[in-house]
């Protein structure tokens, strides 16, 4: 075998360099490269082939005799492909390209309309710089990375002319901060207009007077919600006989945005494409759950007519608060906003790592200096769990002053985790800094030609 594998060898002794191929003669280009063809007394014709794809090269054992084409070899494979990517010279095993048949040097018959038979090589006018990283994946998989040097939509270019898999050009543009949202629209016809109403404010102004109305009745609920429990504020709810004040300003501005809540929620549902996917996002499930107190405290007071009723229900307003999600519905037109929401996105396994080193570090400093702290008189950290609050306030440099050390020890302990936390605040600072550049300048423009 390894006699067959030194033969094997034999068709690519002769070797050149990228200058070398393209100083030689046509008429010579036949003598680049002796393949197996050469063994049977076909090399001539096979280097002149008028056929636009290179012939099949077959190895052969140590008697001359050509292998059959699907044997077994010490190699990876037995036959190279030289690239030719606007005068830089690539080679690498025919197998490595064919581990990806979807793309197009993985595939024999689409690459087969870029080969120069004359120089027996594939040639590409293309961007060289790109290729770079298109070669690597074709080497090692994994992940495409962008070259620093190479604009974004020239790299996308490149990636869709090789016909890269599509799954991996997906994979890159989410991790570019590319968004592909898929639009799924209701049928024609009043449906659609409804929804696309209530839903895409960029398509008409009717569209994007109702976004705007209904982000000032959002703010104004949750204003409204603030303003009730300054002191001097509340009303007076109940009018004499103990009977609830339906004249209340407060009770009617709260009335008039549960109205409009109630049948912008309803125009949407009914009009939605899909009643299951319409309550799987979390806007929706929002906007459901901060409109049902009013409707519980109206049903209380209705049904029983005293203020009891009126204050026993006003224990649920609180979840009006969470209208205030409604307001990141308009983030698609706000560039900073989406770069913020991206950033945070993007930067979750990060921030995974951050939460996961300042608990181990709360945990060990609390320990630490509770039993540092034993014993000694004046020491207001009475329990590990006490010990939490002081870690948390002392990593994160806020330092109250309502709880510290007393002892040397202690103090030492205090000491060692103010520089720790300081270190470990540092952590995600780089990841979110990158991602926030990244995707800033896919939003803005500014990464591309």
């Amino acid at each position: 075998m390894a006699v067959v594998s030194l033969l094997n060898q034999a068709p690519y002794k002769r070797t050149y360099s990228s200058r070398e191929r393209l100083n030689v003669d046509a008429g010579d280009a036949s003598d680049l490269w002796l393949h197996a063809g050469e063994h049977s007394g076909q090399g001539a014709s096979s280097s002149h082939n008028s056929k636009p794809c290179p012939p099949r090269r077959r190895c052969v054992n140590e008697n001359g005799e050509l292998l059959p084409l699907q044997h077994a070899c010490q190699l990876s494979t037995c036959e190279r492909i030289t690239i030719n990517v606007s005068g830089k010279y690539f080679e690498t095993w025919r197998k490595t390209l064919e581990n990806h048949p979807d793309t197009l040097l993985g595939n024999p018959d689409r690459r087969c309309q870029f080969f120069d038979n004359s120089r027996n090589e594939y040639f590409f006018d293309r961007h060289r710089p790109t290729f770079d990283a298109i070669f690597h994946y074709y080497l090692y998989g994994g992940r495409l990375k962008r070259p620093p040097p190479v604009p974004d939509d020239i790299f996308l270019s490149e990636l869709d002319f090789f016909q890269i898999e599509r799954h991996v050009v997906e994979d890159y543009r989410r991790g570019e901060g590319y968004v592909t949202e898929n639009i799924v629209l209701p049928e024609r016809g009043l449906k659609r207009q409804v929804w696309m109403l209530m839903e895409y404010p960029e398509t008409s102004m009717y569209a994007y007077i109702v976004a705007v109305v209904s982000v000032v009745v959002t703010v104004t609920a949750i204003a409204l919600l603030c303003v009730e429990t300054l002191p001097g504020w509340n009303t007076q709810q109940c009018v004499h006989g103990d009977h609830p004040n339906w004249a209340d300003p407060f009770f009617l501005v709260e009335t008039i945005c549960s109205v409009w809540f109630t049948v912008e929620f309803a125009a949407r549902l009914l009009s939605c494409p899909s009643k299951v996917t319409f309550f799987k996002d979390f806007k929706n499930l929002v906007d459901l759950t901060a409109v049902l107190p009013y409707y519980v405290a109206l049903f209380n007071i209705i049904s029983k007519m005293t203020c009891e009723s009126m204050k026993s229900s006003a224990s649920l307003a609180f979840l009006r608060v969470f209208r205030l999600v409604r307001i990141f519905k308009l983030t698609k037109h706000s560039a900073g906003l989406q770069v913020l929401i991206l950033t945070f996105k993007a930067s979750i396994e990060g921030l995974c790592l951050f939460l996961v080193a300042i608990t181990v570090c709360i945990l060990v400093f609390s320990s630490a200096v509770y039993f540092a702290e034993i014993g000694i008189e004046g020491s207001k950290i009475h329990s590990i769990p006490d010990g939490f609050w002081w870690a948390i306030i002392t990593m994160t440099t806020v330092g109250y002053g309502d709880m510290v050390p007393v002892g040397p020890l202690g103090k030492l302990i205090g000491m060692m985790c103010t520089l720790t936390g300081v270190l470990t605040l540092a952590i995600p600072v780089p990841i979110i800094t990158e991602n926030f550049n990244k995707f800033y300048s896919h939003k803005t423009g500014r990464g591309r030609i």
